[in-house]
């Protein structure tokens, strides 16, 4: 059920393993500083921490929003990059972000899932599901709340390791499957969208 205080603004999850990280980059690199929505990278595998830090030093270089790596009980604002860290599950209730330790410690884990069917719950028709490259299907299992609740989803066309997206895709809740510079000129159309909805 969707929390009365919800977000008034998107959040947008890019969720990826393998081979997301020039997806990531694209996607952010497209992106003018003032979408006004919110974006939250969720590795699927697990990074080390050394990796983690990398990934958002990185990833600041590629966006003119500010960077930050998330920490439990921080809140989300618009016009900022989330970058969960590694080994825990993360999920969101009243415009917070909450941490906690992975519930697969072995195994393929399922990080991303947990925070898309939290994002689903959380603010309902305001998410916005991107899954990038990856191995495995994580994600997947969460598409059918995303879009339940009136959210939007995506998936790359031109991933370097296809199982992730493919197993997305093949939920058949996913409404665009685009390269990462084309889900970046989609997600300016939404913003523009919303920046002419009527109050």
């Amino acid at each position: 059920m969707q929390e009365a205080a919800a977000n008034t603004f998107r959040v947008v999850c890019l969720g990826g393993s393998a081979g997301a990280f020039s997806a990531y980059s694209e996607i952010l690199r497209n992106l003018p500083a003032n979408t006004g929505m919110a974006f939250v990278v969720v590795a699927h595998r697990a990074l080390k921490q050394k990796e983690k830090r990398l990934l958002s030093q990185a990833l600041s270089f590629v966006t003119s929003m500010p960077v930050v790596e998330v920490e439990h009980g921080m809140q989300l604002e618009p016009d900022r990059v989330f970058v969960m860290p590694p080994g825990v599950d993360m999920t969101i209730s009243h415009n917070h972000l909450h941490l906690k330790p992975g519930s697969k410690p072995h195994g393929w884990p399922i990080a991303l899932s947990v925070f898309l069917q939290s994002l689903a719950d959380s603010v309902g028709p305001r998410a916005v599901a991107i899954i990038l490259s990856g191995l495995d299907h994580d994600g997947s299992v969460a598409m059918g709340s995303i879009k339940a609740g009136g959210g939007i989803t995506f998936a790359q066309s031109n991933p370097a390791h296809s199982d992730m997206p493919r197993h997305a895709i093949e939920t058949g809740y996913v409404d665009f499957v685009m390269h990462p510079a084309e889900i970046a000129k989609t997600l300016l159309a939404l913003a523009q969208n919303d920046l002419n909805r009527p109050t």
